[in-house]
């Protein structure tokens, strides 16, 4: 077999991972819908299987309920949304706040920068019409927003499929692996399916804990509307290190410039200063399961590449992934290098078993 030299197999392998990274640019309204499905189906797993199997109901109808206790969740919690947001939208008092504390931020920009309040006022007006006159970011918006909306549409229906379908999708893999493979496939499927039922039940359960927790806090550090922002930066949660940080920058801004306290805006960034660290030592870490084993810095560089492929769904969906691809690593010789490098040593941090076995044993001493 001929040996090509060292300089044309490097480009070949670049100009694959430039196709397969294009690709999936181009596709993404059709392949991150089906990621995300595959992530909602481990979610529902448990239910349908339950239904079918505990409850005697056929598959088709199990899968169905199952679906639609999925979408009849997330409709409450957008209806939640929506009524806040409309009382937030109709509260002249905070609009009125708002115009002053905006005033005030003017005068203090000329004071300290020594730019003038009409041309800052003239800056602002010059940029929203160039927005709207120019016509290519309202079409580029709506043509997003409209791929984003179709894209959605999608999941249940996929997600519908690949839990009517599991067991199918089990057996192709089997056949791929013919006999020689059986075992790794087996162990394979096993791990993959394990983990990522315990990621993504997880991740959704620390999210709801997140999202009550978050209005509550909220409500007693004095933040008007606090469900709003309870609900809103929990969800950042699904995202891995940036979430919880990044999402307390909302209810900052907010008070900043709506409640006009700046004693307020330290004790929001105090408490998800506080709340992050919570989530990524105890929280995530003993609900969430110590088995994604994924380095830090592997994790935060593919989230970086996720949200530049696909946006928001990259980042969501792309540590199971890298999980799912150290797993196959971590099986087949050959490959155990690459799932090293991707991994780390066992969690060390604290946990919930950790925090409960440190006071017991100090009320047992």
């Amino acid at each position: 077999m001929k040996q090509y030299p060292i300089i044309v197999r490097l480009t070949i392998i670049l100009f694959f991972l430039i196709l397969v990274i294009y690709s999936r640019i181009e596709a993404k309204h059709i392949l991150y819908p089906l990621a995300l499905s595959v992530l909602f189906s481990y979610l529902l797993y448990p239910i349908a299987s339950f239904l079918e199997y505990k409850a005697r109901f056929p598959r088709i109808i199990a899968v169905i309920l199952s679906v639609l206790f999925l979408l009849a969740v997330i409709t409450g919690a957008v209806n939640i949304l929506i009524n806040q947001i409309q009382k937030f939208a109709q509260d002249d008092e905070l609009k009125q706040q708002a115009i002053v504390n905006f005033a005030e931020i003017q005068l203090f920009i000329e004071s300290k920068f020594k730019v003038e309040t009409h041309k800052q006022n003239l800056w602002i007006t010059e940029k929203v019409k160039d927005f709207f006159e120019t016509g290519g970011h309202i079409k580029n918006i709506v043509r997003k927003a409209a791929g984003t909306i179709e894209a959605l549409l999608f999941i249940p229906i996929f997600t519908v499929f690949m839990l009517f379908f599991r067991e199918r999708a089990e057996r192709f893999i089997h056949k791929l692996a013919e006999r020689r493979h059986a075992e790794l496939a087996e162990n394979l499927i096993k791990q993959i399916s394990q983990v990522t039922i315990k990621y993504v039940s997880g991740v959704t359960t620390v999210v709801i804990i997140l999202a009550i927790v978050h209005s509550a806090a909220l409500s007693v550090i004095g933040i008007k509307y606090a469900v709003i922002f309870g609900i809103i930066t929990a969800c950042f949660s699904f995202i891995p290190y940036f979430g919880t940080v990044v999402s307390g920058i909302v209810p900052v801004t907010f008070v900043l410039f709506a409640q006009g306290d700046p004693y307020l805006a330290l004790a929001v960034v105090i408490y998800y200063v506080i709340i992050s660290v919570i989530d990524h030592n105890i929280l995530t870490p003993g609900i969430v399961g110590g088995k994604v084993h994924l380095n830090p810095f592997v994790t935060i560089l593919s989230i970086i590449i996720g949200a530049t492929i696909w946006g928001i769904p990259g980042m969501i969906i792309v540590v199971p992934f890298m999980a799912v691809i150290k797993i196959i690593c971590d099986n087949i010789d050959s490959l155990k290098p690459f799932g090293y490098i991707l991994g780390t040593d066992k969690y060390g941090g604290l946990s919930i078993k950790k925090v409960a076995d440190f006071f017991f044993l100090k009320r047992k001493k």
